[in-house]
């Protein structure tokens, strides 16, 4: 990272993440703004960076299908709980009759 264009913004992304370790703070609150920069250098500069943003974008897809499925999972698990009531509901109304 430190011999393509970004050298400057690498160096300040790091330093920032490791005064916000020091300091025990949110890293993603406390660097947002260097982070962005770092990236959008890294954009400018793909020729020399697109592996490691190649690498990034399969990171944030895996990161999402992940994120889909266990919103899927949870849909499914809800779902089954909603018909587990249903069913009795249906049976208490019968027995009622």
């Amino acid at each position: 990272m430190k011999g393509g264009g970004c050298k400057d913004e690498f160096v300040a992304w790091e330093k920032c993440v490791e005064d916000a370790e020091k300091n025990q703070e949110d890293i993603v609150e406390k660097c947002f703004e260097v982070t962005g920069n770092l990236k959008n250098c890294m954009i400018a500069h793909s020729d020399y960076y697109e592996p490691i943003l190649r690498a990034e974008k399969a990171a944030e897809e895996e990161v999402k299908q992940e994120m889909d499925r266990e919103a899927a999972a949870k849909s499914d698990e809800q779902g089954s709980d909603s018909k587990a009531v249903e069913g009795r509901a249906e049976i208490e109304v019968q027995k009622e009759n």
